[in-house]
């Protein structure tokens, strides 16, 4: 291998960046300055001399060439692009399922859609995205062979546009080009919105590139978790609904909408289609059933465990659970295939024995017992994972229901699954289990999580990289760390959550005009990108509380991850249509989301249209759930008075007050919507943070409460909290 060259900012062959002749309407100037080692604040200013409308074209491209280039660069748009999305690729209309005879195989390698994607094989190798496709206005950049690794972060709501990115590489991959399209009209309505002023004609953008040794794609990414915000807005957290409130709303919903009276079971949606009848696992069936039997009525209670029993009685013969179930029939996970019916996407199963048994430890706690029905079928679904595991050494993606042979390999989809072994393990007493948990969950982790990247949560993207089987690993790691205490699950769980958290969008959208969602005031930060062929943001994690994260932090002490949860789980309720707040459809004029419908879409890219930016079809799904389990996993209030750290993570104002105590901590705590909030609080000292939460919800958490308007100052110690 020939000498490295040595390139700007100390990247090997990266040349200083040149505006192409595309620019003809005036000036650009270049300037930066090193703040920190390997910290570079630039900027890229542009003089419209001619105007917009006057024959100039409205947008520079900017170039950086890198002629040291390889294949075995890694390069991340954060919610978009992992490892440059260099995978094999098939064609097929949504929603895309594997067709080719070939592709059903235990060793498929990664297999994605027509997703933007760097070349795998020969010919040309392009990609292209804008900023608003993106969690985070960045640009990851890992050179294992130089040992360097970079961050190049971009103002969000750029000129009140967004910037375009593409990166190409020449034929023989020697050199890749990565550009930047920069709006150089349309600037001042960004300006005024910040409050600032730049000469007429001119547009300022700025960048920050972070650049340092790097020996790992998990030290790469790790990197990106503490600078994520640099460039954004100051976030303004959302107070629109508070916990308590939002609850009775759910149920309510459930109870009117979701319940299924001839067959007696939640579906998951409104029962328009079969997919919108009965879904075990991923977008909430049996796993509704955990928060309602957690905070729901005596009706909602009873028809839970109504709904398990209907669960159980979807099994299969191979031990595994029926995928859906829509008037008698069993349509299977293969959407159009003739063979639809067999085939069965294995998180589905995955999160039943996880939240079933999650729902056995709840129902015994409340001094309730257990069907026998159940203890069986939990027992025959374990059973079944063990023995996929032991013949195949892997889960795979899809499988048949009937016998538990694998139909296409490989894949994250089966994330979950150590989490759930493990809590069987310690439920049966059967160390068989708690052994296939560990084995398949360090394949997840060397195969997958050191890659950079998670494949094939969902049911319908092939095997798109995506965050939910990233944060259904996150849980699996918390999971065996607590029930262990073994150390490689802690520090697997800190990569897979710093690789969560390149999902979760940073910053506040600016709205369009015709947005419903810049109507009513929505905040985006804290929403979270679904995967890299539905380029939609989501309030919530797909299917999950987040309260890996608190468990996280607590085990490490590292905020990041308290204030990740905050802002997760403090941006849903915002997204959930009320009477009083009707949330408007795009479907026909004057339509509105019936009050507790939290549909999935956050878009803030145009991927289904400039038209669907910022709005939502009628639609009940997913973030229902995540929001009810939210309301049941996590404290509105985190508290450590020893440490001085707090976090408001419910829809209420908290304040640090002076005048106590070493030890001690005093809060005003505020209620600024027109509800009462009844904020369950978790107050420890970072001593007592250091021992496992387990498989609890907060109802055993003593709450505060806050009528509509009203403020309190709570008093907070080592013994626990009181009202001054």
């Amino acid at each position: 291998m020939g000498e490295r060259k040595s390139g700007m900012w100390g990247i090997p062959g990266l040349q200083e960046p040149k505006v192409t002749e595309q620019y003809t309407a005036g000036q650009f100037n270049w300037t930066q300055q090193e703040v920190a080692a390997g910290v570079f604040e630039c900027a890229m200013q542009f003089t419209n001399e001619k105007g917009a409308g006057e024959n100039g074209n409205g947008s520079a491209i900017l170039d950086f060439v890198i002629d040291s280039w390889s294949v075995e660069n890694q390069i991340m748009l954060p919610g978009s692009v992992y490892g440059g999305n260099r995978f094999q690729a098939r064609r097929i209309p949504y929603p895309p399922i594997f067709k080719d005879e070939e592709d059903l195989r235990a060793d498929l390698p990664i297999t994605v859609t027509n997703i933007a994607r760097l070349n795998i094989g020969q010919g040309e190798s392009r990609l292209e995205r804008d900023t608003r496709d993106l969690s985070t206005p960045a640009i990851g950049l890992y050179m294992p062979d130089s040992g360097v690794g970079c961050w190049l972060l971009l103002e969000a709501n750029t000129a009140g546009s967004s910037v375009g990115i593409v990166i190409e590489e020449n034929e023989d991959r020697s050199t890749a080009v990565l550009s930047l399209r920069i709006p150089t009209t349309g600037a001042s309505q960004l300006l005024a919105h910040k409050g600032q002023s730049e000469p007429s004609g001119k547009t300022t953008v700025q960048l920050h590139a972070h650049v340092f040794p790097c020996t790992s794609v998990s030290e790469w990414i790790g990197r990106f978790a503490p600078i994520r915000k640099s460039l954004a807005d100051q976030h303004q957290l959302p107070s629109v609904i508070p916990f308590f409130a939002a609850w009775d709303v759910l149920e309510n919903k459930y109870n009117e909408m979701n319940w299924h009276a001839q067959e007696n079971y939640y579906s998951v949606g409104l029962r328009e289609n079969h997919f919108q009848d009965w879904q075990c696992g991923w977008v909430g069936g049996g796993i509704t059933t955990y928060p309602l039997l957690a905070a729901g009525s005596g009706k909602s209670r009873e028809r839970a465990r109504q709904t398990i029993d209907f669960m159980f009685r979807t099994q299969a013969e191979s031990g595994l659970l029926h995928g859906i179930y829509s008037q008698g029939q069993y349509p299977g996970d293969g959407f159009d295939r003739e063979d639809a019916s067999r085939w069965h996407l294995i998180r589905k199963s995955g999160d039943v024995l996880y939240f079933v048994l999650k729902q056995i430890a709840l129902i015994e706690q409340q001094g309730e017992s257990i069907p026998d029905a159940w203890k069986a079928g939990v027992k025959r679904l374990a059973d079944a994972f063990v023995r996929l595991w032991k013949q195949n050494g892997q889960f795979g993606q899809f499988i048949d229901v009937h016998t538990g042979d694998i139909i296409v390999g490989g894949s994250t989809s089966g994330a979950i699954l150590p989490a759930g072994l493990m809590l069987a393990a310690e439920y049966f007493n059967d160390e068989r289990y708690a052994a296939v948990a560990r084995e398949s969950a360090r394949l997840y982790v060397e195969r997958d999580l050191k890659a950079g990247y998670t494949t094939g949560g969902p049911g319908e993207i092939l095997q798109c990289p995506d965050s939910e089987s990233a944060f259904a690993l996150l849980e699996s790691l918390i999971v065996l760390y607590e029930m262990t205490g073994e150390k490689e699950w802690l520090t697997s769980a800190r990569e897979a959550a710093n690789l969560c958290m390149t999902w979760c969008v940073s910053y506040d959208f600016q709205w369009p005009s015709h947005a419903e969602f810049g109507r009513l005031g929505m905040k985006t930060t804290g929403t979270v990108l679904a995967n890299a062929q539905n380029q939609h943001s989501a309030p919530g994690i797909c299917t999950l509380s987040g309260n890996s994260l608190l468990k996280l932090f607590r085990a490490t002490g590292d905020m990041l991850w308290l204030e990740l949860l905050r802002d997760i789980a403090r941006t849903i309720p915002q997204y959930m249509s009320r009477n009083d707040r009707p949330i408007m459809s795009w479907d026909e004029p004057g339509s509105h989301l019936p009050a507790g419908f939290v549909n999935e879409r956050v878009n803030l890219s145009a991927w289904e249209g400039e038209d669907k930016v910022g709005g939502v079809f009628n639609g009940s799904c997913w973030s229902e759930t995540a929001l009810m389990l939210t309301i049941v996993e996590v404290p509105g209030l985190y508290v450590q008075p020893d440490t001085g750290i707090f976090a408001a993570i419910d829809h209420i104002g908290a304040e640090r007050l002076d005048g106590v105590n070493e030890g001690e901590l005093r809060l005003r705590l505020w209620n600024e919507t027109s509800f009462p909030a009844a904020v369950h609080v978790l107050s420890e000292t970072s001593l007592e943070a250091r021992k496992p939460l387990g498989q609890q919800h907060v109802r055993w958490l003593p709450a505060l409460e806050l009528a509509p308007g009203a403020s309190i100052v709570v008093q907070f110690g080592v013994e626990g909290f009181q009202v001054v």
